[in-house]
């Protein structure tokens, strides 16, 4: 009886113990490039923000398939890292491209309006410009 109950101890203990933890330098690569890219507005750009979601939901479905496959946990954590990094890119390709569309409309109303760029000439006490 004492054998029966301490082979099913250890066969619990082994049960308990589960699956290896997702590996530590992944799992925060993924989710740097998570925050870096929410941080630069990759919810506000299209595409980004659909990246964004696959690499979170990619994060979340690592966690939960790390107990049956450690291994493919691992490389959804890299698949994860990467979409993250496209979501990054796609983020910061749209701000350029609204600073850039910002730059060429100051410089079309600047060109469309000369009198703008030149300011008038102050005028002394005696009337004549300076």
């Amino acid at each position: 009886m004492r054998r029966w109950a301490a082979g099913a101890l250890v066969a619990f203990g082994c049960a308990c113990a589960g699956a290896p933890p997702l590996p530590a330098d992944r799992l925060a690569q993924a989710e740097a490039e998570v925050r870096a890219a929410q941080e630069i507005g990759a919810e506000r750009a299209p595409q980004a923000k659909v990246h964004l979601q696959a690499a979170r939901d990619t994060i979340t479905n690592a966690r939960e398939t790390n107990t049956d496959d450690p291994e493919g946990a691992a490389r959804k954590l890299e698949i994860a890292r990467a979409q993250a990094e496209l979501a990054n890119a796609l983020a910061r390709e749209q701000l350029a491209r609204t600073e850039a569309e910002q730059a060429h409309a100051r410089l079309d109303a600047l060109r469309s309006g000369p009198d703008v760029l030149a300011p008038e000439p102050t005028r002394n006490a005696g009337g004549t410009a300076r």
